[in-house]
């Protein structure tokens, strides 16, 4: 059955396995179909999940299919049995492919009332299958950078250390089979991980919030094959060691539903430029409607990639150059080089590089920023000699992996690197926590590379383009991780998880952020019956394209016993507008939240029901005006707040 609202809160109406909570002693641990975790014990964050996952010969990760379950529950603890396969496909079977290509599980999984979780899986091929990956997964959350741990190796050593505060271009342990972790002040916890050699990385490296140890080391040859109906059996065993005390910090006196916030400031941070990306093929003259969009908003640049080989070939600059005179923006261009693993251009980069200041300079179209990627010393000197008025950049068009293993770089005005939060998981909650991971890794870049302006983006739920081999492919009406589309894009979650990702941009004073197309499979907008229709991200750019500028500001919770940096719930932005100052606030969560707001103002909201009243009749305004402030900002799940200040 249809549910609009669904569709307009996540572009899609996928049916996801129920969620379930699981309590083993003093453990409690959410389930949802073969993905268990966050694992907590009183508030406290333990384990940020476990899983069995098969990541296939291009590093797509396919999701488990449920088949039966059985749980029972005692008062010692619980016992839970699945059967499950992950389907396999024609490219990662060797011999004649079937639809039942598959790695059947039977999975077994007991919690007991001493707080000890113990997962076992017996995996069956159904066919000869490449694959990279298959096997446990164990993540820490994010929050434990900084703390004490200890990892048991395979050689027994034992190093004792901490979880990394800035994010390491590589695993920081390997040879792992125990990790000794303190979760809370002076309390520890054990996994235990037999049967093969782990290493321990950090997702932060692909905008995830979390530190992630999985099976088989990347030093080991890949792919590699799971030979036809031969059967193989891998545990893993998660113990609590110490029970820490319930948290007593100011939340427990709040309700997490209805925060006081203090009159926000802006950050200390510079205005961070606002561009919109753009994508070749460029031959035919843009759609009015979209030059329309360009005119109002005016982002202060334009960003094409151009891809090897030949992708100059691709664009037409004089429908470029209209795309510009639409905007009054500047355009930055991206060259890629094929090799993204070299330091420098190749000779035959460098003369497609002429090529291209050639015919870009017969259309009269001069760009301000145009980058090499990768960059370095050499490549620099090259681009300044052909485009001597343009900043000129390096880095990566792919992930913050990518950059942070880039070993050559030098002689670059800035350098700049895109966020996909569904690289490794495509679940709702993974991808909003993603969301606190980009402080950590501009302090990560900074200190690497330093000197540089730094520009993001393009930035989207979809991942444009893959480093690490083939993308998996998607229909646009399901998640799945490292597709080029994603559905959510054209939902309220996709405006607010990127308000979020600008807020986290501005925070960590980011000079420029590339905004996804505006046209194209992967922009935000609907297509139905060869009619587009706008979305939530196009509304909220309605508005903060028009700023000067875009800044983030800090929320505080208050309570009579005093104030704490609040983070989580809700993002929020602010710019001025030609009315006067405006904040763009989202409610990052599922839930229903309230965002109590003591200052003058009027305030109006993007939800799902005032979506729906915009969609039967657009010449309403999909903002739902709500009234003088101070008032209780309600926001329904992924809604949109928009306050206007008195000037």
């Amino acid at each position: 059955m249809v549910d609009p609202e669904q569709r307009v809160l996540f572009g899609c109406q996928e049916a996801l396995a129920p969620r379930q909570i699981l309590q083993a002693g003093p453990v409690s641990l959410m389930r949802q179909g073969t993905r268990f975790g966050p694992i907590s014990v009183n508030g406290h964050e333990v384990w940020h999940g476990v899983e069995f996952l098969l990541r296939d010969a291009g590093w797509g990760t396919p999701g488990a299919r449920l088949g039966t379950e059985h749980l029972h529950v005692d008062a010692q603890g619980f016992d839970l049995q699945l059967t499950a396969y992950v389907p396999c496909s024609a490219e990662d079977v060797l011999g004649i492919w079937d639809p039942q290509a598959r790695v059947c599980l039977d999975m077994h999984v007991q919690g007991d009332v001493q707080g000890s979780l113990h997962f076992s899986v017996q995996a069956t091929p159904s066919h000869d299958i490449l694959v990279n990956r298959c096997g446990w997964v164990v993540m820490h959350p994010l929050s434990a950078a900084g703390s004490a741990v200890q990892v048991s190796h395979v050689d027994g050593r034992i190093s004792k250390s901490q979880f990394p505060q800035e994010v390491p271009a590589w695993p920081p342990f390997t040879l792992v089979k125990g990790i000794h972790h303190e979760y809370a002040p002076g309390c520890w916890a054990h996994a235990e991980l037999p049967g093969e050699d782990y290493e321990l990385e950090d997702q932060r490296n692909n905008a995830d919030a979390s530190f992630k140890t999985y099976s088989r080391s990347n030093s080991m040859p890949r792919p590699y094959l799971l030979q036809q109906h031969q059967s193989w059996r891998r545990e893993l065993h998660l113990h609590v060691l110490d029970v820490a005390p319930a948290q007593l910090r100011l939340q427990a006196s709040i309700n997490p539903q209805e925060m006081s916030c203090a009159m926000p400031v802006p950050i200390d941070a510079g205005l961070m430029r606002l561009g919109l990306a753009i994508t070749a093929p460029i031959h035919q003259r843009p759609d009015p409607v979209l030059l329309a969009q360009l005119t109002r908003w005016q982002p202060d640049y334009l960003h094409l990639t151009l891809w090897p080989p030949s992708a100059s070939d691709a664009v037409d600059w004089s429908q470029v150059r209209l795309w510009l005179d639409a905007a009054k923006a500047k355009l930055r261009v991206d060259i890629c080089a094929r090799d993204h693993a070299l330091p420098e251009w190749s000779t035959e980069v460098e003369t497609a590089a002429q090529q291209l200041a050639t015919l870009m300079a017969q259309a009269g179209v001069v760009p301000s920023e145009v980058a090499a990627l990768p960059c370095g010393e050499r490549s620099a000197k090259f681009l300044r000699s052909l485009f001597p008025t343009a900043a000129i950049g390096g880095g990566t068009p792919h992930f913050f992996a990518q950059l942070n293993r880039l070993e050559g770089s030098g002689g670059e005005d800035f350098m700049g690197f895109t966020v996909c939060p569904i690289v490794h998981s495509a679940d709702d909650t993974s991808v909003m926590q993603g969301l606190q991971s980009l402080p950590s890794m501009l302090v990560t870049a900074r200190r690497r590379h330093p000197g540089r302006a730094w520009h993001l983006g393009p930035s989207g739920l979809g991942a444009r383009a893959s480093p690490l081999g083939r993308q998996p492919l998607s229909d646009g009406r399901k998640r799945v991780p490292l597709a080029a589309v994603d559905p959510r894009s054209r939902g309220l979650f996709g405006a607010a998880w990127l308000l979020g990702h600008m807020a986290a941009a501005a925070q960590a004073d980011v000079n420029a952020l590339t905004l996804p197309i505006v046209s194209g499979e992967q922009c935000s907008a609907w297509c139905a019956a060869g009619t587009r229709l706008a979305s939530p991200t196009e509304a909220m750019l309605e508005v903060c394209l028009q700023w000067q500028g875009v800044q983030a500001i800090e929320l505080q919770q208050v309570s009579q016993s005093g104030a704490a940096l609040f983070k989580g719930l809700f993002a929020a932005i602010t710019g001025l507008a030609p009315s006067g100052r405006q904040i763009m606030v989202a409610n990052l969560t599922e839930q229903n939240q309230t965002l109590h707001w003591h200052h003058p103002g009027r305030w109006a909201s993007v939800d799902a029901q005032s979506w729906l009243r915009y969609e039967a009749s657009t010449a309403l305004s999909p903002w739902a005006e709500r009234g003088e402030c101070p008032a209780p900002i309600m926001l329904n799940p992924y809604a949109l707040a928009r306050i206007d200040l008195p000037r």
